[in-house]
């Protein structure tokens, strides 16, 4: 049983800290490596083997090496650890180690590579959730660093058009220093005002907790955590679908079965199409409301993080589980997206 007063205390302690971060200036963008004819290229793979389905993603989008080409410096994997509590309320431990592989098969050392996240403020030390999800398993296994964000330093940024955000925000110093940035997120609803949380909201395990108070108690969260984007790159997204939440979320809720990975290099564009998955399965908050309104994608597309119309994706769809009704959800997931 995990002492909630004492991660309580952890995230204060944290917050307190953070008012000496120093203000840096926030780096742009990197362009998304992943795009064809100007459209943002997302896989979309239906499987039964997760592994497989992730290898398929990475080939249809054109491997992992267009984001390690000219690599100066680390590349920072974030999983989604916000709790303990298993798939699909965190990153399953597969996944992590299928990315590991293709990095190190792409010629990358471990001493390259970082993993890197913090706890929600019930499930620190973010130490003890990977142990319990299995993440931290993986990390030992192949010998590659782990940073547990409240021990380390952070930075304050002040991204231009963080428009939601006028005082700044505090990150993770790791996450500023890095190269390159490969998110790992879950596929899952969010009952606490977030609605979704796919790979935008994967973000909010980068910002320090004092930061993470200000969103949680903001009536504009969806639109602070779209603008949290601004602060870092996300090279490459692999979100893992293979089961997900439509109801209830972060940490438990009800369950279904989507069987699906998506990956690319365009954070809005894998939310989108996420979220229309998430619809098709009829999600709790998401079921009867169109996917362009959700403010986290309206906010994201608004700032020029991505893509969300249909037009503007090429959607490669494979299916590897000749699953007959996998037609079907690429269809309404085009239809939502139009």
């Amino acid at each position: 049983m995990r002492n909630h007063e004492l991660s309580r205390e952890i995230f204060r302690k944290v917050a307190v800290q953070a008012e000496k971060a120093p203000l840096v200036e926030c780096k742009p963008l990197r362009v998304n490596k992943y795009v064809h004819n100007g459209k943002s290229v997302i896989a979309l793979i239906r499987t039964n083997n997760r592994v497989e389905g992730i290898e398929k993603a990475l080939e249809v989008i054109g491997g992992i090496k267009p984001i390690i080409e000219g690599l100066e410096g680390y590349i920072l994997i974030k999983p989604n650890c916000n709790s303990h509590d298993p798939f699909p309320a965190s990153t399953h431990p597969e996944t992590l180690q299928k990315i590991i592989d293709e990095l190190l098969k792409s010629g990358i050392s471990k001493d390259q590579i970082i993993i890197g996240d913090m706890s929600g403020p019930v499930w620190l030390p973010t130490r003890e959730t990977m142990k319990l999800n299995g993440i931290l398993e993986v990390a030992e296994k192949y010998e590659i660093k782990v940073s547990f964000f409240e021990e380390e330093d952070w930075v304050k940024v002040k991204p231009e058009k963080a428009s939601t955000w006028p005082d700044g925000f505090r990150i993770a110093k790791k996450v500023y220093n890095a190269s390159r940035i490969i998110s790992l997120p879950c596929l899952k609803t969010h009952q606490f005002g977030g609605v979704f949380t796919l790979s935008l909201k994967n973000s909010v395990g980068v910002i320090n907790p004092a930061d993470r108070s200000y969103l949680h108690n903001s009536p504009k969260m969806r639109e602070l955590i779209a603008e949290i984007n601004l602060a870092y790159t996300a090279d490459l997204i692999v979100l893992d679908g293979m089961k997900c939440f439509i109801s209830g979320g972060p940490a438990r809720g009800e369950k279904a079965e989507p069987r699906v990975i998506i990956a690319g290099g365009d954070r809005v564009a894998v939310d989108a199409i996420g979220v229309a998955i998430l619809k098709y399965f009829n999600a709790k908050d998401i079921a009867n409301r169109k996917v362009h309104e959700h403010e986290q994608l309206k906010r994201a597309c608004e700032i020029g993080l991505g893509k969300m119309k249909i037009s503007e994706i090429e959607l490669r769809a494979v299916n590897l589980a000749d699953d007959e009704k996998f037609n079907q959800l690429v269809e309404f997931i085009e239809k939502e997206l139009e």
